[in-house]
C-alpha cells in the first residue's frame, strides 16, 4: 500500500480518530509504534530460525530443558 492510499483508508482515519480523542498527533504516535513493530518483526524471524533448528537438532523441548538443567548443575 502507498503512503498516498494509506493516508485515504479508512484505517487510517480511524487511527487519527483514536490518536486525537487521546490528545496525541497521529504521525508521533505511529513513529512511537514503528520500531516497537520492527523488534517484534525480528523476535518472530529469530523465533522461526530458532525452532527451525530446534526441529532439525531431533532434541525436544523436554530434552533441551533436561540438557540446560544438566548443564547449569554441573557448573555449581
Amino acid at each position: 500500500m502507498t503512503p498516498e492510499r494509506l493516508l485515504d483508508s479508512p484505517l487510517w482515519k480511524e487511527f487519527e480518530r483514536q490518536t486525537r480523542r487521546e490528545k496525541k498527533k497521529p504521525a508521533d504516535v505511529l513513529a512511537k509504534l514503528m520500531p516497537e513493530y520492527l523488534e517484534i518483526a525480528e523476535d518472530v524471524k529469530l523465533n522461526a530460525a530458532m525452532s527451525c533448528q530446534a526441529k532439525r537438532s531431533g532434541y525436544t523441548e523436554a530434552d533441551a530443558v533436561r540438557l540446560v538443567k544438566e548443564h547449569r548443575a554441573a557448573k555449581k
